[in-house]
This record gives C-alpha cells, structure tokens and sequence, in this order.
C-alpha cells in the first residue's frame, strides 16, 4: 500500500519554475530590476509548492528557512499544492474528538505559525479554483468565513499569471460586472499585472481601460495590493500611479491597507511595504493596516457572504477618502 506522504505527492502535480518565467509567458518585460525582484517572488512559490508537495510533516519548518521577504509567497504555492491535494482525497469523517478541518493539509498549514500567513493560505487555495469549480473550492476547504473571498482574489491571479495577456483581454470582455464573486476575481485578476506587465504601470493602464468601468477600480485595487506586497515599484512607476484619483485612487489605497495588514499579521514589513503603502494611502502602514484590522470585525457581524467582504472592502475605501481630505 502506499504510503500517506507518497499518496500527498501523487495527487499533486509537480510545478516546474519555468512555468513562472516572467519574460517567457507572453509576459512584458517592463523595467529589468522590477521584473527580476517580481521573478524572486514568483520563485518563492514554487519552492512554498514543492515543500508541501512533498508531504513532509514539518512544513512550518521549511519554510521558516525562506527569507520573510519571500516567505508569504511560499505560503501562497504550498497552500496550492495543499488544497489541490485536499481536493483531490476523498473526504472522511473526523477522527474522535477532533476539529473538522483540522485533519486536512490546508488546515495543518493554517496551525501555528502558518497563522501568520493566513491572508496568503486563502489566496493560494484559491489557484485551485482556476482549474476547478469555486463552488467545490469553497465547499470543500476549511476556510475563514470572511477571509475564503481572498481565494476568489487566487483564483483571478492564476488565471491572469497564466493566460496573460491574451486570457485578460478576454476576460475583459464577459459580461458578468454586477456580479459580486466575478467582482472579487477581477481584483485577483489586477494584482496578476503587476507581474504579467512586470510592474510597467502604463502598460497595466492600457489593459484596464479594456474593462467596462465600473470593474476599473477593482482591478487598480489589486494592482496596489501587488505593488505594496510584491515590491518593484520605481519612483517614475509611483509617479504614473499617483495620478490616479476618485474611486480608482481609493481603491488603489484599499489594496495597500490589505497589503499593509497581510505582512504585519506575518509579523515583518519590510521597507518596500512600508514605502509604498505612504506612497499610496497618505498614511504610514500601521495606520493602513488598522483600516484593515478595525473594520474586519464589523465585516463579520454582516455575515459569511460576499455582500460582507464587500462591504469590508468598500469601509477600507471610505476610511482612505476622508484621510485624503
């Protein structure tokens, strides 16, 4: 019989670093620094995803080796290969006396200092529903009741990363804005340029102005999320997207609180997070990142559904309008 680590492998497919090759995917070039800082990133997953795919129990540990800028990112690709071997099991009843939930590997990766990263699990779940359906994603997973929308920001990611540009022209086009889950995947879909137009703003400009507009601000919210977390943000960059204004301007700051609160709840912000969340917000990142914190609570009280994190999303905003006066 097969072992349980073997079987964790089997069910997970191997992700080759060439597959997040940033100047091989149809992706642009941008500024050579931005995109061999992006490209670091983007490493940093396929490493979290082969750790994990591996099976061993001491993951937390192996990812500690990682270094906290890249850290998050490891994260992110083991809950990938954690939730695509979770989905893939068939489904058992708990063992006695323990936590439903608590017996899958998405669960082992959310225990103790996989708690730190918990914004950074819900997104990396959420690649799966690039290939699978949301609805058994978002029934199958022992996700947060608020945080399980992050996995629809995932699941928009991955199918930009991977589509490029090419898949968001498409995407562009679908006539689905007022829905709300297809809402929350447009702004995974935004922080996807960041990397596919390799943090050439422009260029990103040029691809939203694609979408209807009502969808534009979600998309910029994703792209201040990306710049704010990922890094590689040159002055002449922040000088392009500091002449955005009105709901795009404060959706830009809502994706830099997200930011601002994903790498404090990890416990480091390191100088390009905090740079770039001033730049963005007017605010020093502790601040952004309690527009965050402060109003999550308030989120929950409406609720488990989608309206909730919209809400959540839009209180961030507001707060970021009356601090710009």
């Amino acid at each position: 019989m097969t072992s349980g680590r073997g079987q964790g492998r089997l069910l997970v497919p191997p992700l080759s670093p060439a597959l997040v090759e940033l100047a091989g995917r149809r992706h642009r070039r941008g500024e050579v620094t931005s995109r061999l800082l992006l490209q670091t990133r983007a490493l940093a997953f396929v490493e979290g995803y082969r750790l994990r795919r591996a099976g061993r129990r001491d993951i937390h540990e192996e990812l500690a080796l990682i270094e906290p800028v890249n850290r998050g990112f490891a994260y992110e690709g083991a809950a990938l290969a954690a939730a695509l071997a979770d989905l893939a099991t068939p489904r058992r009843a708990p063992a006695p006396g323990s936590q439903d939930g608590r017996q899958t590997r998405l669960g082992h990766l959310l225990d103790g200092p996989g708690a730190g990263f918990v914004h950074l699990v819900h997104v990396g779940a959420g690649w799966a529903a690039a290939v699978l359906p949301w609805r058994t994603v978002h029934r199958r997973l022992p996700l947060d009741p608020l945080l399980r929308w992050l996995a629809l920001d995932g699941a928009g990611f991955a199918r930009g990363f991977f589509g490029g540009p090419g898949a968001i022209r498409r995407l562009a086009r679908r006539p689905d804005r007022d829905d709300p889950v297809q809402t929350v995947l447009r702004q995974g879909l935004g922080r996807s340029l960041w990397f596919v137009e390799c943090g050439d703003v422009p260029a990103i400009g040029r691809q939203i102005e694609g979408f209807p507009p009502g969808l534009r601000p979600e998309l910029w919210a994703g792209v201040g999320l990306a710049v704010c977390y990922a890094g590689g943000c040159s002055d002449r960059q922040f000088e392009h997207l500091q002449t955005l204004d009105g709901k795009e301007r404060a959706a830009l700051a809502q994706g830099a609180a997200f930011a601002a609160e994903a790498r404090r709840t990890a416990g480091h912000v390191p100088a390009h997070t905090a740079a770039a969340v001033a730049a963005l917000t007017g605010v020093p990142a502790d601040t952004a990142a309690n527009w965050a914190r402060d109003s999550r609570d308030s989120a929950l009280a409406l609720g488990p559904e989608i309206d909730s994190y919209r809400w959540w999303q839009r209180e961030i905003r507001r707060r970021a309008t009356a601090a710009a006066g």
